[in-house]
């Protein structure tokens, strides 16, 4: 617990307001009870955050009690993080005992992806924790039998709904299998405790959804990334089916290529260094725990914890849609347990039996050399690292060995010890410092050194990392000045150009179009009632998205309006030539961004 408060709470602030989306809606839920409840992306409400409410509500609440601050929106993330690992040890020694269940919560506080969603301010950090807490419950509900336990495990699923929609459904094949293979009772009793979980999980997953959905279109936001203003679009199409159908791409030709997407450039130092240990812990969990009586707890958790890996290996592996790195955190969980249950299981045997014990030194040596080629990965990341993992890796495997050599050698138990812990874990020990001491910005963080993302011909990082424009800030100060009593400082072309004036100034700013400026919100008559009401003085257009054949109504048609009905500023008068006279010259922009004045007579 203390390791993993370390790496996720130290300097918490360093990515400053993180990604500026829902930095921008956590904003708005600090200073506005109906932003907050109907999980608004600005202050304005007219669109919505392209996920459930339960982050924004959580920041939005920080920010009531701290101030609003990069401290407030990254405090939750980075708590959730530290729950989650403790929640874990609890999930894992109920069923499998301390020894396992301390090593899981080890390789927890060292995963990299973990790290990385913990010091972020993403909703995945809440969502791994709900689904751990959903799977705690399980391991109490199949240890006990009481139905207030699969109660509460269903609450958890649906509050991870109310998180990341579909992706928190990912998990509930490996609940309801475990509840139905290793569940108390009959059958039928079986059966009856899984329909009464699923039926409080879909009522807590869809209340606050439903509740938007009867609300009036005029009294909520838009939904946003949508064309029909619905959330059970949202829902289960640009925020669930896609998300693996996508539109016919696929991640590789061959069908070898996409099983091994996980230990890919991209994707490897994120996730992949214990996935082999992983599966050796699968395959060792339930062929030791398959002579046993049903209801054993460790049979249910082998059960729960594979099932968990294995499915969401495959959606990830073989996802064809919208797919960023951080999305693997949620395989985390079952990847420490199993991996750990793999490793104690071994070291147990390897004292006893000279086959477990040449079983273990080939694992301990075959890790070492996958983090070894991770490591290759980074290029110029401290590129000793990878051959002292190599090395450690064999000496663990001789040490392993030796004493069923010759007895002298079993006081090497200390060496193999070191030398294991160091060749299993070195590697994502150094990607998860590296990821807590640097700063992530934009749409699609990752985690690991910055040579991971830069490197030629190597991890290429998805460009769908829409940072905001150089020239944004370069505007605010004539807004500042300029305002005159206006409601909102400034009406701007999608989220990458509104959320960062928002966030540096704290002022109300009118989100054009959504987080991709392809929502037709606010529509052209919203737009001019703020304009002839004084609510609303300037628009900021991004020239470069007009006329780009979007779906959304406004996107086609309020650049031309407000060029027809608003005075276009010269950039000379918006943007100071330099300070204290000096004749510096302009700033270059970059992004074409154009500033137009709109008066009560528009």
């Amino acid at each position: 617990m203390l390791l993993a408060a370390g790496l996720m709470l130290i300097d918490v602030t360093r990515s400053g307001y993180g990604n500026t989306y829902y930095a921008t809606g956590a904003l708005a839920a600090s200073r506005s009870w109906s932003a907050f409840f109907t999980n608004a992306a600005d202050l304005s409400g007219y669109v919505s955050l392209d996920k459930g409410p339960l982050p924004n509500w959580m920041m939005g609440l920080s920010g009531r009690l701290l101030g609003f601050s990069s401290l407030s929106v990254m405090l939750p993330s980075a708590l959730c993080g530290v729950a989650t690992v403790v929640v874990l040890h609890d999930a894992v020694r109920r069923a499998l005992g301390h020894q396992i269940a301390i090593v899981a919560a080890l390789i927890m506080a060292l995963t990299p992806v973990v790290i990385l969603v913990a010091r972020y301010n993403n909703p995945d950090a809440l969502l791994l924790l709900l689904l751990v807490c959903a799977a705690r419950s399980l391991t109490k509900a199949l240890e006990s039998g009481r139905t207030r336990d699969l109660l509460l495990c269903g609450a958890f699923v649906g509050l991870a709904f109310n998180t990341k929609m579909l992706e928190s459904y990912l998990i509930v094949p490996a609940l309801a299998i475990a509840l139905l293979v290793a569940g108390r009772g009959s059958v039928a009793r079986r059966i009856r405790g899984l329909a009464a979980a699923a039926g409080v999980a879909l009522l807590v997953s869809l209340t606050w959804f439903g509740t938007m959905m009867l609300l009036p279109t005029s009294d909520r936001p838009y939904v946003g990334d949508t064309t029909g203003n619905s959330w059970f679009e949202l829902i289960f199409g640009g925020n669930g089916l896609l998300r693996v159908t996508g539109n016919g791409n696929t991640f590789g030709n061959d069908l070898l290529g996409r099983p091994l997407r996980l230990f890919s450039h991209h994707l490897g130092g994120q996730i992949a260094w214990l996935l082999p240990l992983a599966l050796i812990g699968l395959v060792l969990g339930l062929a030791t725990t398959r002579a046993s009586r049903r209801t054993d707890p460790a049979f249910g958790a082998y059960v729960l914890w594979s099932t968990w890996g294995l499915s969401a290996y495959a959606v990830f592996s073989f996802s064809a849609g919208i797919f960023h790195a951080y999305y693997t955190s949620i395989l985390a969980p079952a990847v420490a347990t199993l991996s750990a249950a793999g490793l104690v299981t071994l070291w147990r045997a390897a004292r006893a039996s000279r086959r477990a014990a040449l079983a273990l030194a080939m694992v301990l040596a075959g890790i070492a050399l996958l983090s070894f080629v991770l490591l290759a990965h980074a290029g110029g990341f401290l590129p000793w690292l990878r051959w002292v993992v190599f090395v450690c890796g064999a000496i663990s495997g001789a040490a392993v060995i030796a004493p069923h050599v010759h007895a002298c050698f079993r006081k090497l138990t200390a060496i193999a010890i070191g030398a294991a812990t160091v060749g299993l874990l070195a590697g994502p020990a150094a990607y998860s410092l590296a990821t807590a001491s640097r700063s992530q910005t934009g749409y699609d963080p990752m985690a690991g050194p910055l040579v991971l993302e830069s490197r030629p011909g190597a991890a290429v990082r998805h460009v769908q990392d829409l940072s905001p424009s150089e020239s944004v800030p370069l505007f605010i100060p004539y807004l500042r000045s300029h305002r005159n009593g206006a409601g909102f400082l400034v009406a701007a072309t999608d989220s990458r150009t509104a959320d960062p004036i928002a966030l540096a100034t704290g002022q109300p700013v009118v989100t054009v179009g959504g987080f991709r400026g392809s929502d037709p919100t606010p529509t052209v008559e919203q737009l001019k009632r703020l304009i002839t009401t004084r609510r609303l003085r300037y628009v900021l257009l991004d020239a470069t998205r007009e006329g780009a054949g979007s779906v959304g109504h406004l996107v086609l048609t309020a650049p031309d309006w407000v060029k027809t009905h608003c005075s276009l500023l010269p950039s000379t008068s918006v943007i100071p030539a330099g300070t204290r006279g000096s004749p510096t010259p302009r700033p270059r922009v970059t992004s074409k961004l154009v500033l137009f004045e709109c008066g009560p007579a528009a």
